[in-house]
């Protein structure tokens, strides 16, 4: 592939690190336009927001940066024992891993909206639609620099056409399920269906001229729910190691998207009780 995305002034510059960066100026793009819509429509919720998109941006990506260092470390380097060797370790470059960065970037993201008195359902409904787009570029850079590979496939001497290998693997020209790959179009797919929820649920089941929708905070959990269960399907066609989910016998990643799942459909039906009970309120007001 191609670990090395190009060069400039004879300094190398990294697929995966390139990529993360376009990620993250990707969910910034796609969150800034979903709260400028909806700012457009009326909702002053999402103008609020927008005003602190950059704030809440940089809050995201340092958290983010920081926590996929730190779940990277926990599930792959072993040899960091003490917590001078994890601080040493967690400022300086290394492997990263996706679930760690995207919930240090929603904690304190969240912790931040709510610290700045922002309405955190529609903030939610805009950040991780641009999250899961995000995810979606950031596996491209994951795909040519050859981490979070996938298994090998069973025949090795007829291999189908969507087969790949990765010669940085040394692995004796295996070829394996494009994983990367596959999560790149679900998360793109997943988040156009996010952009859906956005017109159905601020659009056309909302009256205009209400601040805050009755169905507010659906969007996000819906994309979370979608983008934690195709994971979980998608890491049993993984081939690299990821750590085991507390003496489980799954992934860590998998442990995680299954918490995810079960979380997110909690949300949902709390959110719904609180959908009929404002439509109630207004139909009665």
């Amino acid at each position: 592939m191609r670990p090395i995305l190009f060069d400039i002034f004879g300094w190398g510059v990294p697929s995966w690190h390139f990529f993360f960066v376009l990620a993250a100026l990707t969910a910034y793009g796609v969150a800034a336009a979903s709260a400028r819509r909806l700012a457009q429509a009326g909702y002053d919720a999402a103008q609020e927001f927008l005003s602190e998109l950059s704030q809440i941006f940089i809050v995201c990506y340092v958290s983010g940066w920081f926590g996929a260092r730190a779940l990277s470390i926990w599930v792959e380097q072993f040899e960091v024992r003490t917590l001078p060797q994890f601080i040493e370790a967690l400022f300086s470059f290394g492997p990263m891993t996706f679930y760690g960065g995207a919930l240090a970037a929603v904690l304190c993201g969240c912790a931040y909206v709510r610290w700045r008195a922002l309405e955190l359902k529609s903030a939610l409904d805009c950040g991780v639609v641009g999250g899961v787009f995000a995810l979606g570029v950031g596996r491209v850079g994951c795909f040519l620099n050859g981490d979070d590979y996938g298994a090998a496939i069973g025949n090795q001497s007829e291999p189908p056409w969507w087969a790949v290998r990765f010669d940085v693997l040394q692995d004796g020209g295996l070829y394996r399920y494009p994983v990367q790959l596959e999560e790149t179009i679900a998360s793109l797919l997943i988040g156009c269906f996010g952009f859906y929820l956005l017109r159905r649920f601020y659009f056309l089941e909302s009256a205009a001229s209400t601040a805050r929708p009755a169905r507010a905070g659906h969007t996000a959990a819906w994309v979370a729910l979608l983008s934690a269960a195709h994971r979980f399907v998608n890491e049993g066609f993984r081939g690299d190691p990821r750590g085991l989910f507390f003496g489980t016998q799954i992934s860590t990643s998998s442990g995680i998207s299954l918490l995810i799942v079960v979380f997110c459909a909690y949300c949902l039906v709390r959110l719904q009780r609180t959908s009929h009970s404002v439509a109630s309120t207004r139909e009665d007001t």
